[in-house]
């Protein structure tokens, strides 16, 4: 096995004491946590004192927090209303009548879900394989968003109120693996309607590294939403397709996110090494499970951990479904701010990376008449002007349909733009401006060069196009245009 030493400029003096157990009780500096304004040492979680926090408490992670779900059972559900117990009831249901150590956490809360998931694009979720291994599974869970501590919780009746709109159910599978070997564990699903809310970008390249700070929402036991952060990254080398961690996880946070310092996903929470609780026989008592991580504070990586299903480690496929869809949905909803937000994924431009089935993007944003989201991204990196939709058409042809004329202009700026492409019909993008009558365009064409003596097949022109679909003012623009007198 592989190991790093942890460089004494990167830490702390250690001040050691008698025993070794005395050793491990100093904590060492860790590097601030990018979240916050000072943070410069904490414990973690089930490898140490256990310091998760309810998420609706942490305003930093509000965005992270709204795009994380529960998933419960489908026969829990009856309307707005929840069935659940809360912790204490099902550690007894499970141990027996003891008594609760004061160790454990959050013993009056709702334990509903079974499982956790995230938004990568509005309508497409990740979870664990484990969670969501078939077509039954998907049938018979309810996703749950907000689940937070705030929940509206009657004990007596055994339910939590989530209003519907917070309800959302998986209507297809798009990919869901899990192997023994625990090689694969991942699940992505699209739900039955898009959720008002900011999806986690996530990483695509490279690897996350060893000893990195890394954080994780989630619903550990079932309860409302905690968040576990100031871990690291125990051991990235090891293993191909996930790495290991000191975070504070239990079951329930399966499938939820795991994210680095920039609040980019780099994995899904699949696995960890211990059962949550235990029945101690010193005390009579049940116990929270805590472990301490010798690897980590010997400068050396861990062999045991919680484990995380990279999320680079799912097929590319989807990772370039989800990026295509927030872009789609950007361009849809015409929210020039979140389409920007997710232009840093460059490749997407790629043609190779454009779904199967679905128009390349420009082509979906000059169709939608977005302006303005074509202007932002003509020009740039991988950025194709001379791009054709699914049937062939030319991205010219389609802003002359739209009458997206500031976009041909910004076009005509890019080397190598072919303003006279033609169509499989054999005409030009200022034929089908004339005949859509789209006066922006045709102005927009002129000026960038455009043939106006061409002809189609059957010998028309722009000009004798515009006046056979009766827009007599174009072909008016048209004849000057000819005739060498245009001017606008």
């Amino acid at each position: 096995m592989k190991t790093k030493l942890i460089k004494i400029a990167d830490m702390k003096k250690l001040f050691f004491t008698i025993t070794v157990f005395a050793l491990a009780a100093n904590a060492f500096g860790q590097k601030k946590v990018p979240w916050y304004e000072s943070k410069d040492a904490a414990a973690r979680g089930a490898f140490g004192p256990d310091t998760r926090a309810e998420a609706k408490t942490r305003w930093e992670y509000r965005d992270y927090m709204r795009a994380t779900a529960t998933a419960v059972q489908k026969n829990q559900v009856k309307g707005d209303k929840i069935s659940t117990m809360n912790l204490e009831t099902y550690i007894k249901r499970v141990f027996g009548d003891y008594p609760l150590d004061e160790t454990v956490k959050f013993r009056d809360q709702p334990t509903a879900g079974f499982c956790t998931g995230f938004l990568i694009a509005p309508d497409i979720l990740v979870t664990a394989g484990h969670c969501i291994t078939n077509e039954e599974d998907l049938k018979n869970t309810v996703w749950i968003f907000d689940y937070t501590s705030d929940v509206s919780y009657n004990k007596a009746g055994g339910y939590i109120t989530v209003p519907t709109s917070n309800q959302y159910e998986g209507v297809e599978i798009l990919d869901t693996k899990l192997t023994q070997d625990r090689m694969y564990d991942y699940c992505v699903i699209r739900l039955n309607r898009k959720a008002d809310r900011k999806p986690y970008k996530f990483r695509t390249g490279g690897t996350v590294g060893y000893d990195d700070l890394i954080a994780m929402i989630g619903s550990p036991s079932g309860l409302p939403l905690k968040v576990a952060d100031s871990a690291h990254v125990t051991n990235s080398d090891d293993y191909s397709t996930s790495f290991l961690t000191d975070l504070d996880a239990f079951h329930g946070n399966s499938g939820g996110p795991v994210f680095n310092f920039n609040g980019f996903i780099e994995g899904i929470l699949v696995r960890g090494p211990g059962n949550d609780f235990h029945y101690d026989e010193d005390c009579g008592c049940i116990k929270q499970d805590s472990r301490f991580d010798w690897y980590y504070f010997f400068g050396m990586q861990a062999q045991m951990g919680n484990g995380v299903h990279r999320i680079t480690s799912i097929p590319w496929n989807l990772l370039v479904t989800g990026v295509y869809r927030n872009l789609e949905v950007a361009i849809q909803d015409n929210n020039l701010e979140t389409f920007k937000e997710w232009t840093i994924y460059k490749w997407i431009w790629k043609k190779e990376n454009v779904p199967a089935g679905k128009d390349n993007l420009l082509a979906v944003a000059a169709k939608w008449g977005r302006g303005d989201i074509l202007n932002e991204v003509i020009g740039t990196e991988n950025v194709d002007v001379n791009s054709r939709d699914m049937y062939n058409t030319p991205l010219v042809h389609l802003m002359a349909q739209y009458n997206l004329g500031s976009s041909i202009t910004k076009a005509k700026t890019i080397e190598g733009f072919d303003i006279n492409v033609r169509n499989a019909d054999n005409e030009t993008a200022l034929m089908v401006a004339a005949r859509y009558g789209n006066v922006d365009a045709v102005h927009a064409l002129i000026r960038a060069g455009a043939n106006v003596s061409a002809v189609n097949s059957a010998g028309k022109t722009a000009r004798s196009i515009a006046k056979s679909s009766k827009h007599k003012d174009i072909a008016k623009i048209l004849k000057k245009a000819e005739k060498g007198k245009y001017k606008y």
